[in-house]
């Protein structure tokens, strides 16, 4: 079976994780799935700034969810710095993350950006299979404008391999 980066899009709160969570459960007898969102470097990257400060733990640190909820300002300037530098900064982190060290499938949960999947594509469209899927929660809107534009982009551009429509709190 080749391996597969699973690329899912979708609102802030449409199920984005939960989904993810639910295909690794299933396909845990299948053979082994990482998880890993783009932003992953980004929280790692804020987390070693926390730690110079001498204030990361478990409670504050930018993968808790709490924390993160409570800090989202600082993780969208943070990336929004980032992304001015370099567009594709998180996409190129994330794929030479999986080709220095994942040897099974991903799934990530925030794809956010058309060059996301540009940048994973041409890095990894020679030895992965891509499949893209959209997520949607009924009365679930866009948490801001930029989210709004991004996710309209991909909507309008991609071809999505699966898409699913939920309804709240299902």
């Amino acid at each position: 079976m080749p391996k597969t980066v699973v690329l899912i899009t979708g609102y802030a709160r449409s199920g984005k994780d939960t989904l993810a969570r639910g295909m690794m459960q299933a396909a845990k007898d299948v053979g082994v799935i990482e998880h890993l969102n783009f932003a992953d470097s980004l929280k790692m990257g804020l987390n070693e700034m926390l730690a110079v400060f001498g204030q990361l733990s478990s409670d504050a640190n930018f993968f808790d969810e709490r924390f993160k909820s409570q800090h989202r300002d600082v993780l969208v300037a943070a990336g929004r710095f980032a992304r001015s530098l370099d567009r594709n900064v998180f996409a190129s982190v994330f794929c030479n993350r999986i080709k220095d060290g994942f040897n099974d499938s991903v799934i990530c949960s925030d794809w956010r950006y058309l060059n996301e999947l540009q940048v994973v594509r041409n890095d990894l469209g020679a030895t992965h299979r891509i499949v893209t899927v959209r997520v949607n929660t009924v009365g679930i809107e866009a948490a801001n404008e930029e989210e709004g534009l991004s996710i309209g982009e991909i909507t309008r551009e991609v071809p999505i391999d699966y898409d699913y429509t939920f309804m709240p709190n299902s």
